[in-house]
């Protein structure tokens, strides 16, 4: 992206609010510095010496925090945390972000998603991950907690220049019933939804799958992505966008696709969180009225410089982004 096109844009989504309605998660870290284990006297086990723990906002938190990077005017989360440690830190997580957390409703009958990640360090430079030890909810939403998020979804969507949508867990925030609401404003306001399996459910929203979602929601093989994308923007009625990795994506409106490119970038990389960073930046740049082909390209920038951040689901801000255009210009 030549660099004049880029600051217009950051200048642009300075004046851009985006509401974020999701699937909020807390990503922890503890690494365990195994060099100070011994031998447990009661089980038959080396205990994880935890030496240093870091959080960070995950999921539909990760989007809001990418938007937040970007310098926009107004961040308004919506989102439901449980009344538990993990839903403590994930409001100091906003808190330093400068957020409003009037959207953010308390449940304490349900569980603050988090993903909590167990990093072994020894002598060499190896570092090891544990499995994950995953903090989810295995029911539906109680029908008052429904209600109330589908107010606070109302009274962001009245200030909202443009709604993100992060729509990942089995039993999320977004309920058939937040759906239809979204699917109906976005016949009046920009909406862009990304979800692993539910893409075929919207309408009127433009969807942004990666290319095995897409096949999915297409019931078969990607095949061609610019046919497909096209598929999928006549069944939703609105654009669609396909993510291809480091090939790209593809825009597709009034069954004309568009082929756009990635910014390169070299070994090594960190995929995760890379679609948030590219549903921020999108709808930023889509909610300022750049043009979708336009603010795809200023997405895949964005994720190319969280890519580059390993081991963590990192947000690209505007001077990164900067950076990184004056080395492609060079």
């Amino acid at each position: 992206m030549e660099l004049q096109i880029l600051d217009s844009i950051l200048e642009k989504i300075q004046g851009v609010t985006v509401c974020v309605i999701g699937d909020v998660c807390l990503d922890m870290y503890w690494h365990a510095d195994m060099k100070r284990s011994a031998l447990s006297r009661e089980t038959p086990h080396f205990p994880l010496p935890v030496t240093k723990e870091r959080y960070s906002l995950g999921g539909g938190g990760n989007v809001m925090a990418n938007a937040a990077a970007l310098g926009i005017k107004a961040l308004l989360p919506v989102s439901v945390l449980g009344k538990d440690w993990r839903g403590y830190l994930t409001r100091e997580c906003f808190s330093a972000l400068g957020a409003a957390q009037n959207g953010l409703i308390t449940d304490p009958a349900r569980v603050t998603p988090c993903y909590a990640k167990p990093l072994r360090e020894g002598i060499s430079d190896v570092v090891y991950e544990d499995p994950r030890l995953d903090f989810e909810n295995y029911g539906p939403l109680s029908e008052e907690t429904e209600n109330a998020l589908l107010r606070a979804l109302n009274a962001a969507a009245a200030k909202a220049d443009v709604i993100a949508v992060s729509d990942q867990l089995a039993c999320g925030v977004i309920t058939p019933k937040l759906r239809e609401r979204l699917c109906e404003l976005g016949k009046t306001v920009p909406v862009i939804a990304d979800s692993r399996e539910r893409i075929a459910l919207y309408h009127h929203v433009i969807v942004k799958p990666n290319e095995f979602e897409a096949a999915a929601a297409l019931g078969g093989d990607l095949g061609d992505p610019a046919a497909a994308a096209n598929a999928l923007s006549a069944r939703t009625h609105a654009p669609a966008i396909i993510t291809l990795g480091d090939r790209g994506a593809v825009w597709s409106e009034n069954g004309g696709a568009v082929f756009v490119r990635s910014t390169p970038v070299e070994p090594p990389v960190d995929p995760v969180g890379a679609g948030d960073a590219f549903l921020a930046a999108f709808a930023a740049a889509f909610g300022a009225g750049v043009p979708g082909p336009q603010a795809v390209e200023f997405a895949n920038l964005a994720a190319a410089v969280t890519v580059k951040k390993i081991g963590t689901t990192g947000t690209a801000s505007a001077e990164e982004m900067q950076a990184d255009a004056m080395k492609c210009l060079r």
